[in-house]
């Protein structure tokens, strides 16, 4: 049997808005916890991507599919790369129901932090948008 030690728990919350030609805006937001686990072997990414606050619909910003995505920061500064941790949610079902993600994954003795922000993939093109990175330090 395995035994599970984690360590405290830091929380985050992102909040970005997005905003249309027609002067509407739409405001998401990713909100969660990041626990280191196993005698810091392993993290844990626990968190909801939902819509925060609107004027609009979200058609009228282009109904963009939402994600979320995650980066690791070593000590040396180095980085892991971008990698998407949630599934693409239209913003038209965020509007009926939470986007709820959990990511785990090894964390070296070198790694210090992850780094969080709110995707969005819009029109036929698939353009993509990001918004502001959030930072969580788990080692000083």
């Amino acid at each position: 049997m395995t035994q599970s030690i984690e360590v405290p728990v830091q929380e985050f919350a992102l909040d970005w808005t997005m905003s249309s030609g027609k002067g509407g805006r739409v405001g998401f937001a990713v909100s969660g916890q990041v626990t280191l686990l196993d005698n810091k072997r392993f993290y844990k990414i626990d968190g909801v991507l939902y819509i925060s606050e609107g004027s609009t619909y979200c058609r009228d910003i282009g109904n963009p599919h939402l994600f979320v995505r995650r980066n690791g920061v070593e000590e040396s500064g180095r980085q892991w790369g971008w990698e998407t941790i949630c599934s693409r949610k239209s913003s038209s079902r965020l509007c009926a129901m939470d986007a709820y993600f959990v990511r785990t994954g090894y964390w070296a003795p070198s790694d210090r932090a992850i780094q969080l922000s709110i995707g969005a993939e819009t029109g036929w093109n698939r353009k993509r948008s990001f918004s502001p990175t959030i930072t969580v330090r788990l080692a000083e």
